[in-house]
């Protein structure tokens, strides 16, 4: 009975042990699948919310097709119209005595401009036409003043024997004749002359308005791409807050892991993470556990890496996160630099070692400002991050002109601002010295892989990566 006794509390033991497995892995099971469903609900109202703003940009585009005259018509179609009206009254000479006059730069021609210029053809052709009636009418007085002269002569020369009389009465009526019709003539001219100014001036209406109206539609489409660039930037910061990747497999007697990033998504080797654990959000307040650099390229995503600092009383373990700024999955980030890089704190500019790091690493510097104050490379829409360093207590007019205009530039492509402190926090950057560490224990030069199983205590890891091949095959 002894025996059996014991056997049954052996039986019991081990029922209760199992079932406190069960709850623990169930409860684990449940709290990763729901941390995964907020993840998956958090992406679709992201997803929503870029789909409304598309939307909105569409529908301001076709009001702006409406304002142009283009409701109907696709963007090449209106092109295409376009590049006809401004080469059919894009070069509407102005005036013939001086060629150049109402000639526009292609380059700078729209529609705008074009019916400013055209506005302003219509004034000086106004100006020229009532000239040109002006002067008929005053050759026309001195033309007929001539041929009554000359009538009278004629007259005179002929009719000498006619009765004086009959010539008086002849010169007056020709004279009430002439007058009667240069009267008319006036009259119709000055009623020309205030139909054209009426036209004139409510053309001259019509044109401010549009111009009124293209201005405040430009204004409003700087502000709409202003907005625009802040959303797309508050996507790229949110983008700095997800993991570049996560460990797979763990070999802590070797100092070695393996994360789930490889060749297919351009990753190079010396590319440096610092890892965060699995329950954590990566952020500026989330506890490294230390930092790992990859040594081999094993697959489209699988790569080794060796362990150069880590904690003992919170070791690397298999789902814990990697993260770094200098690259992202299948693209290369883009940097800029301005200011003093004091790393270490004793005032010497460390430029070349802040661009090694990012070059290292799969970054690329597209701006910096060198040791003597000079801006190199340009900042563009490609550049994601600028590093700004220390400003020295004393520096040239012309450091501070560049180190200025950098700060501007970024500013103006809205570019996520990074101090040195940030930078150094983020690649785990430490004074150099003569003495390479490789972590707590490492043990550098051996990059076998154990079989050995995880210790008691820990969750069991993963399979094993398959057996790697040489170098020279890998990378």
């Amino acid at each position: 009975m002894a025996r059996e006794s014991q056997g049954l509390q052996v039986l019991l033991i081990v029922f209760v042990m199992l079932s406190v497995v069960l709850g623990v892995s169930l409860y684990l099971y449940v709290k990763k699948a729901d941390d995964a469903t907020k993840t998956a609900l958090a992406a679709s109202s992201a997803e929503k919310t870029a789909a409304a703003a598309t939307a909105k940009k569409q529908e301001e585009c076709d009001e702006l097709k409406k304002m142009i005259g283009f409701p109907e018509r696709s963007t090449e179609e209106i092109k295409k119209q376009f590049a006809e009206d401004m080469a059919t009254y894009g070069n509407a000479r102005r005036s013939e005595a001086d060629p150049n006059a109402g000639a526009f730069d292609a380059n700078t021609l729209y529609y705008s401009r074009l019916l400013a210029g055209m506005y302003g053809t219509i004034q000086d052709r106004t100006e020229k036409l009532i000239n040109s009636r002006r002067d008929v009418a005053r050759l026309e007085s001195k033309f007929k003043g001539r041929e009554e002269a000359k009538d009278g002569q004629i007259t005179e020369f002929t009719n000498k024997f006619k009765a004086t009389g009959e010539e008086a009465k002849k010169v007056a009526d020709d004279y009430i004749s002439g007058q009667t019709r240069t009267v008319a003539e006036t009259n119709n001219l000055v009623a020309n002359l205030e139909r054209v100014k009426k036209d004139a001036t409510a053309k001259e209406a019509a044109a401010a308005a549009l111009v009124k109206t293209a201005k405040e539609a430009v204004l409003k489409k700087e502000g709409e791409i202003g907005s625009l660039t802040r959303v797309i930037n508050t996507f790229n910061q949110q983008e700095m807050d997800v993991p570049s990747g996560e460990i797979t497999w763990v070999s802590l007697p070797n100092k070695l892991v393996w994360i789930n990033r490889g060749r297919a998504d351009a990753l190079q080797r010396q590319t440096k993470f610092t890892v965060y654990s699995a329950e954590s959000t990566i952020g500026a307040k989330a506890v490294k556990k230390g930092t790992v650099e990859v040594t081999r390229i094993e697959g489209d995503h699988m790569a080794q890496a060796r362990i150069l600092d880590d904690k003992l009383a919170d070791p690397i373990m298999a789902g814990d996160k990697v993260f770094t700024p200098l690259w992202s999955p299948g693209q290369q980030n883009h940097f800029a630099l301005t200011g003093i890089m004091n790393l270490d704190g004793d005032g010497r500019n460390q430029l070349s070692t802040v661009r090694g790091i990012i070059n290292e690493s799969g970054g690329k510097v597209d701006c910096e400002l060198d040791e003597q104050g000079h801006k190199q490379g340009e900042i563009t829409a490609n550049t994601r991050f600028i590093v700004v360093g220390d400003e020295p207590a004393k520096s040239s007019v012309e450091f501070k002109k560049n180190h200025a205009e950098i700060l501007h530039e970024a500013d103006r492509y809205q570019i996520r601002k990074m101090t040195l402190n940030d930078f150094k926090q983020q690649m785990n950057y430490q004074k150099t010295s003569s003495v390479e560490h490789f972590g707590g224990s490492a043990t550098p030069g051996d990059a076998s892989r154990p079989a050995t199983p995880a210790k008691a205590g820990k969750a069991a890891p993963k399979a094993a990566p398959a057996a790697a091949k040489s170098d020279d095959s890998m990378n």
